[in-house]
């Protein structure tokens, strides 16, 4: 009685680095330098938590935040209870390949680095966020390239690139922000979304279709019901121009998936994972709480928008 939504795996080719192309009207929002020193230290950090049954929470706070904390805790919760963390189709590796480092002077920041594949085999995108001038930058998500993916190309971190900002339309076929929101919408009604048109198929969007099929069906069967929703988290949206004027998109969102047996029917087993979220294994209804990150390209001018990467898992469960 539970939804889960595994990545696949695959191969995925990364960006040509080209020439600088960043407008000198706003800084780096850090060196080249820099980002190496943030990278290698959160590396060690997250390089200590490998294991999320041993991992100190406190100790990986310092170093991550948002959806990428909450995914981690997560399994950390799901690790002490003695079962296994579903795949989220975040980083295992951190070694970084290239930076992307936006100029843009007002926070909060964020800057992001392209990592080598792990085991999983595909590359990654690490996104550093940091909100205030006080605060230092830390892993906010890790999502991997799907499968057959690869990267727009951008400016050498040394040029830096334009963020762009989540309402900004200038040479795009729709806002960032609106991208989040329609890529949701399509996301969570699929074929029947009315913004379906807007996104060329991807691997992650087929499988969540299919996860969300196959447990609705079950349902459906046994007099039950499926249903689920998602947003974008405040301040979820993220963006920068590719070389070529169009924009590469990180988005956050918030996903909710409520399973629930017929009205008179008997309790149901939750999934091992889902159960020590739940603090039992026993529900005539779930929900799960999972937090997504997904990076879209969007083309310039007009066309569809494509996803790229994503992250996705169970943060909390509760039952009825």
């Amino acid at each position: 009685m539970a939804l889960s939504v595994g990545l696949l795996a695959g191969c995925a080719q990364l960006p040509a680095v080209t020439a600088p192309a960043g407008s000198d009207r706003e800084p780096l929002v850090v060196q080249p330098v820099q980002a190496n020193r943030i990278v290698e230290a959160a590396g060690t950090v997250l390089a200590a938590a490998a294991d999320p049954a041993t991992v100190d929470l406190t100790a990986l706070a310092t170093r991550v935040s948002g959806p990428e904390l909450d995914l981690r805790t997560a399994a950390h919760t799901i690790a002490v209870a003695g079962a296994t963390p579903p795949p989220s189709g975040g980083a295992d590796e951190f070694s970084a390949l290239t930076s992307i480092l936006p100029r843009q002077e007002a926070f909060p920041r964020w800057f992001a680095t392209v990592t080598d594949a792990g085991a999983d085999q595909s590359p990654s995108l690490v996104v550093f966020r940091s909100p205030s001038a006080r605060e230092p930058y830390t892993v906010w998500a890790t999502p991997s390239l799907l499968p057959g993916a690869s990267l727009p190309t951008l400016a050498a971190p040394a040029g830096g690139v334009a963020a762009v900002a989540a309402g900004e339309t200038t040479n795009l076929p729709l806002s960032p922000q609106a991208a989040a929101e329609h890529y949701a919408d399509v996301l969570t009604h699929g074929g029947d979304s009315r913004y379906a048109p807007e996104f060329a198929d991807d691997a992650y969007r087929g499988e969540v279709a299919n996860a969300a099929r196959t447990e609705s069906a079950a349902l459906d069967a046994a007099g039950g019901s499926f249903t689920q929703e998602r947003s974008v988290l405040p301040d979820g949206v993220l963006g920068v121009r590719t070389r070529d004027g169009g924009a590469l998109v990180v988005a956050a969102f918030s996903w909710s998936t409520t399973s629930a047996g017929p009205a008179d029917g008997r309790s149901g087993t939750l999934e091992p994972a889902l159960a020590a979220l739940a603090g039992t294994k026993d529900a005539l209804s779930a929900t799960v709480v999972h937090r997504e990150v997904v990076v879209l390209r969007l083309p310039p001018g007009q066309g569809q928008a494509l996803a790229l990467a994503a992250e996705s898992g169970p943060v909390s469960v509760t039952v009825r």
